[in-house]
């Protein structure tokens, strides 16, 4: 089985950059059989990564109105079902890029897709440094990307 983790995000403003940070992690750890990339782009550049794996987990920084900053929750391609539109090719979100990859190329899209989201509590801040909160749960989101992964 062919495995990609994914990390997502603009490195360069704070907590937006987790995706990355979990992907330069994981990348030290060499884990043998396992893909690991970074992305700092999403929309139809996420498909020329994503294609001919089985398996994606996908890290990427989430802002929902209760979580906690650091707080980490494991989604699937469905929980997003509603967030898939027909936009351009222009900002065109992770949903959109998976749903038009499924319509396009089939066979050479993922069988499994899993996203980690992390409860993210600056998305707008210009800094290459994670929040303290954010900072502090980087070990626990390495260990499940890992166990998704096995």
């Amino acid at each position: 089985m062919k495995t990609l983790i994914l990390g997502v995000g603009n490195p360069i403003l704070s907590v937006d950059g987790v995706g990355i940070h979990v992907a330069r992690i994981l990348k030290e750890k060499g884990l043998i059989g396992v893909d690991v990339e970074e992305l700092a782009a999403s929309g139809l550049e996420l498909l020329d990564v994503v294609l001919d794996h089985d398996k994606v987990v996908i890290v990427d920084a989430i802002k929902t109105d209760s979580g906690v900053p650091g707080e980490h929750y494991v989604l699937e391609e469905k929980d997003f079902e509603k967030s898939v539109h027909g936009a351009s090719p222009h900002g065109v979100n992770i949903a959109t890029a998976l749903a038009l990859g499924r319509k396009i190329v089939p066979d050479r899209m993922p069988k499994e897709v899993v996203f980690i989201a992390v409860e993210a509590d600056d998305l707008v801040n210009v800094s290459e440094e994670l929040t303290a909160r954010v900072r502090a749960a980087i070990p626990e989101i390495v260990k499940r990307v890992i166990q998704e992964i096995s």
